[in-house]
């Protein structure tokens, strides 16, 4: 009797306890985790059949894994948001069982046996590869997903067609290259496929939950514009690539005119709504053309590749018109929102903040022209007392910003 089945069980119940932790941050996994328990049940069924020559746990161990298969079909349909209908997924996994028992179960020497105990190998390693990287690029694509549930089903009648033999744990090595392909593949798909896959499945996962985590991150909570770190971070990359290339790029800076008037009169809550407003406005102006993020209370940035300080000028012009005619409120209180804009071209050698710099001395002087106007910033040297300064307020206004907020959920 062979301990190696016994392993497989052992790992797929550890990974079971790994599924059952990510439950509450994808619901797929609490599919995944049926199947995952499933799976342990019908291998340790069908082990004991093998094994302990008792045929009479077979069938059940047989309907186990089918339970299994359609689970993870089930779980795979939620994480790639496949439009495949549940039915298709039942039917899929009494189809491949059926013709992995019906193929010669139960001699090695069926030609077609082999070819879907070697095909199924294939199909398993492509998917435990696969699966990882599939649900980046699988959104997009009806055929990625398609390819994915039919490489599953290939990899599940073969690993069924697989089970009907006794458990193998060595490789003949003095077998010709064809016995030596199937052996391996025998022994892949019934003791590390299922492990593997769940293993795959656990990475996926983990790969969905880090992203949104990172985009939550990247992402003001209050207004949905990138926080001031992805702002400095991607326009630090684009604003390099730009003149690297010999390409122009500008950057604005924003500020609301009278925000504290707006949340001393209308109240804080009206206040937060004034700043999704105003960025929901200006994201629809600008249609993905910029890098616009929060910078901290009512200012922003917008890092414009591929624009002249004369091109940047005309977007800002027709930010402040877009913002100046979108007041912001219901029919019975409309509050008309203004804003003032600097603007700054990207020089050979300028950092981020050098430009940004530059950009907020030009914001004052649209402050104090009588706001809601843009102004372009006079190409004056930054030198390190300005950066050590700028870089000063501008914590400063974060931590105020930080402040009121805490204020507002505590009031």
């Amino acid at each position: 009797m062979s301990i190696f089945p016994a392993i497989s069980v052992i790992a797929q119940l550890a990974l079971l306890s790994a599924l059952l932790r990510l439950r509450s941050s994808e619901t797929a996994a609490r599919d995944f985790s049926i199947a995952c328990a499933l799976s342990a049940i019908a291998t340790l069924l069908l082990m004991a059949s093998t094994s302990f020559s008792m045929p009479i746990v077979a069938m059940p161990g047989y309907a186990a894994m089918i339970a299994a298969f359609f689970g993870f079909l089930i779980g795979l349909r939620r994480l790639l948001a496949s439009s495949v209908p549940i039915g298709v997924c039942a039917a899929l996994a009494l189809a491949a069982a059926a013709a992995g028992l019906l193929i010669d179960p139960g001699g090695q020497g069926s030609l077609a046996g082999r070819l879907i105990v070697i095909a199924g190998c294939g199909a398993a390693l492509l998917a435990v590869i696969g699966l990882p990287i599939l649900e980046r690029r699988a959104n997009d694509k009806r055929a990625i997903r398609t390819g994915a549930i039919g490489l599953l089903t290939v990899a599940f009648t073969g690993l069924v067609h697989a089970l009907g033999f006794a458990p193998q744990t060595s490789l003949g090595l003095s077998a010709s290259p064809a016995s030596l392909i199937f052996d391996f593949s025998l022994v892949f798909l019934q003791l590390f496929f299922l492990p593997a896959l769940f293993v795959a499945v656990i990475l996926t996962i983990e790969n969905r939950v880090i992203a949104n985590l990172r985009t939550l991150l990247a992402r003001d909570p209050l207004t949905g514009a990138l926080s001031r770190r992805a702002l400095i971070e991607d326009g630090e990359r684009t604003i390099a690539d730009c003149l690297a290339h010999h390409r122009p790029a500008a950057f604005l800076q924003l500020d609301l005119d009278y925000f504290k008037q707006i949340n001393d009169h209308y109240g804080h809550a009206c206040g937060d709504m004034a700043l999704a407003h105003f960025v929901a406005t200006v994201s629809a102006f600008l249609d993905g053309r910029g890098i616009f993020g929060r910078i901290g209370g009512e200012e922003f940035g917008i890092v414009l590749p591929d624009h002249t300080e004369e091109q940047a000028a005309a977007v800002a012009e027709a930010i402040c018109r877009a913002v100046r005619d979108t007041p912001v409120g219901r029919a019975h209180q409309r509050i008309r929102l203004t804003v003032s804009i600097g603007i700054a071209a990207a020089a050979p050698g300028d950092t981020i903040m050098d430009v940004m710099i530059r950009a907020d001395l030009a914001l004052y002087d649209s402050k104090a022209d009588g706001r809601d106007r843009c102004s372009i910033a006079r190409q004056r040297h930054i030198d390190a007392s300005a950066r050590a300064l700028a870089a000063a307020a501008a914590q400063l206004r974060q931590a105020d910003a930080s402040h009121q907020d805490q204020l507002r959920h505590t009031a």
